[in-house]
């Protein structure tokens, strides 16, 4: 494919397409006998390497029933599902050719990168920084939980934990029956692992500009945030706050109340962290209550920053919501975030995404509700919610899924990993066609709206 055609391709049909080679090469991997220890239908695998893939973390069958080997399989479907194959792929080819325009230009797409000539330099970064960061996330995490177990084990364990945590796939290994309290009660492994949810969480392109920050501070030089790291950091910051302190307030003499002060706080915040996309708890889930599992449904929705390794309809989509009704009651024609006027097409993008997604959670919600009669109505709601976000989480809804509940599910995950929009994008007509329809003007006439 020459350099032309590939730039006029459509993201969103090369994303979609890789999401979906990625899950066929892990099923057939997780098929091979070496990779599991019992029989496994077919469909169950499909639905594990779909999870994984999407970094969600819902599974109908237990991962005991996989192999070293499996849970390794399943290790680098996460770890390319945090970091997109695409990101893999360009990276790959930059340590051996030069890129392109094309190859260029379209990673700048997938990226939502404006100056595509640095996009080798920023996968370079992006890679680094993932690999560094796990690295260090999975030493910090072995000294944790080496009196737990063997130091093979430990060592596995550590890393797989630190990769599932950075790319917020909430994806966990541990012996949750013979250790109950290892994570709630271990505050230096419940440190390591917010401190890596959150860094996933963030946005590769918001930590450049982190280092970058630094960089000029130490050599006494300015440097301004891109809207895109202001977003992330502000984001990121008031609602972790206000997520910790609800789960405080909510959770305080319920589920946290064998707890100390200390230990509440410290809870309350990984869980506040993890609930926006990861979905590891420290607590069982069956241990909080409604309230509390109707705000992780919301913040899930939210989710992380653009360009993390996160999911939701993510914060920028989230703020220009907020500024959308902001402008609306307040009389601005425009909407403004910052000091920075929004483009008329990311407000539309944005409200697409938001409305796009609402809209994915009631249909499918719908079907489930015809297919699976013996659930409650809040468990089934609940399930939705978190394959769309790729939360990961359930309150026991997973394993009773029929053949149609699965293939909803596992069609949820796909849409919410890689939004909604994009994968209406990749069925739309191609862009020229839309740059030829989107010169036709009609005549401007307003309607009542209420």
């Amino acid at each position: 494919m020459s350099s032309k055609s590939l730039a006029h391709f459509s993201p969103g049909r090369i994303i979609l397409f890789s999401v979906f080679i990625t899950i066929m090469i892990g099923t057939l991997l997780l098929a091979s006998p070496i990779a599991r220890t019992v029989p496994i239908p077919l469909l169950d695998l499909i639905f594990t390497a779909t999870s994984a893939t999407c970094v969600t973390g819902l599974f109908t069958i237990n991962l005991s029933a996989f192999t070293i080997f499996g849970k390794s399989v399943l290790l680098a479907l996460i770890q390319i599902g945090g970091l997109g194959l695409i990101t893999l792929t360009v990276f790959v080819l930059s340590l051996f050719m030069e890129l392109g325009f094309g190859t260029q230009l379209l990673a700048g797409h997938v990226m939502e990168i404006e100056t595509w000539k640095n996009v080798r330099k920023i996968i370079i970064f992006i890679i680094s920084i993932t690999l560094i960061t796990e690295l260090i996330g999975a030493i910090i995490t072995f000294f944790c939980i080496r009196s737990y177990y063997s130091i093979d084990q430990a060592l596995f364990l550590s890393l797989f934990h630190s990769v599932s945590s950075f790319c917020n796939a909430g994806v966990s290994l541990f012996d949750h029956a013979q250790h109950p309290h290892m994570i709630c009660a271990n505050y230096p492994l419940l440190l390591i692992t917010t401190l890596l949810m959150f860094c996933g969480s963030l946005g590769f392109i918001t930590w450049i500009e982190i280092i970058s920050y630094v960089k000029s501070v130490l050599n006494k030089k300015r440097f301004a945030f891109s809207l895109i790291s202001k977003i992330a950091l502000y984001g990121s910051a008031s609602l972790t706050i206000v997520a910790t302190l609800l789960f405080l307030i909510l959770e305080s003499g319920n589920a946290f109340s064998h707890m100390s002060f200390i230990g509440k706080i410290l809870n309350s915040l990984f869980n506040a962290v993890s609930l926006r996309s990861t979905g590891l708890l420290s607590i069982p889930i069956t241990a909080l209550q409604v309230p509390s599992l109707l705000f992780m449904s919301v913040m899930a929705f939210i989710g992380a920053a653009a360009g993390s390794t996160g999911s939701g309809i993510k914060l920028p989509s989230f703020y220009i919501m907020c500024s959308v009704i902001k402008s609306a009651i307040s009389g601005y024609a425009a909407v403004n975030i910052k000091g920075r006027r929004i483009a008329k097409d990311q407000v539309l993008k944005a409200i697409t995404i938001v409305t796009l997604s609402v809209a994915w959670i009631i249909v499918a919600l719908f079907f489930l509700l015809i297919t699976q009669t013996n659930v409650d109505f809040m468990d089934l709601a609940f399930e939705t919610i978190s394959a769309f976000t790729n939360l990961g989480l359930s309150l026991g809804v997973t394993s009773l899924l029929t053949i149609s509940s699965k293939i909803f599910i596992m069609l949820s995950m796909i849409a919410g990993r890689i939004g909604s929009l994009t994968l209406i994008l990749a069925f739309r007509k191609t862009n020229i066609q839309a740059q030829a329809a989107d010169k036709i003007n009609y005549p401007e006439e307003r309607v009542m709206l209420s």
